[in-house]
């Protein structure tokens, strides 16, 4: 399995031209930094956003960034190594009343569940091709059949043994690179 990946920045000033990135899409990773609380209430416009556009069943996971700088899952007023403001059990309760299938915390700056949250999207996507959810010969589906990928090289994700790494292997799943 071929992923095409794009970073939208999450900036309202391109909110424009992301749409069109938007179409077609079947996994969608919703990012938000857990120590800038503006970026946690952004994303339920793009939320709905991703909801008109994209895939009837988009598969959408929460992603609560920069959890390196946010080593408690709950905020503590005077704990300067603590910057979070927004806390675990807010962003789990927001998936459950949004029905997106799960929230993940990362840290780009260490790598900590980067991989795993690609993973989980990959695993849910492949799930759902196995289910028959998507007709790969649609032009217009961003999940296309085989012989569609073009020339691109893959690299397999889920080397180190993480989180979902094993159905990864089994599965094929690999990240497209053009």
């Amino acid at each position: 399995m071929k992923l095409s990946l794009w970073d939208t920045a999450g900036q309202e000033q391109y909110k424009s031209i992301t749409r069109s990135y938007f179409r077609g899409a079947s996994g969608a990773l919703l990012v938000f930094d857990i120590t800038r609380r503006q970026t946690f209430n952004s994303v339920t416009s793009w939320l709905h956003d991703l909801r008109q556009i994209a895939e009837e069943d988009i598969v959408i996971i929460l992603v609560g960034n920069k959890s390196d700088l946010a080593p408690s899952s709950t905020i503590t007023e005077g704990d300067a190594k603590n910057k979070r403001q927004v806390t675990r059990d807010e962003a789990e309760e927001w998936c459950k009343v949004n029905k997106v299938m799960q929230y993940v915390e990362t840290s780009a700056k260490s790598g900590e569940n980067v991989e795993r949250a690609f993973l989980e999207v990959a695993e849910r996507i492949y799930q759902n091709v196995e289910a028959g959810k998507y007709n790969l010969n649609d032009r217009r589906s961003g999940v296309k059949g085989p012989g569609s990928g073009g020339g691109a090289r893959t690299v397999t994700l889920g080397g180190s043994g993480g989180a979902g790494a094993g159905a990864a292997k089994k599965a094929g799943i690999g990240c497209g690179f053009n």
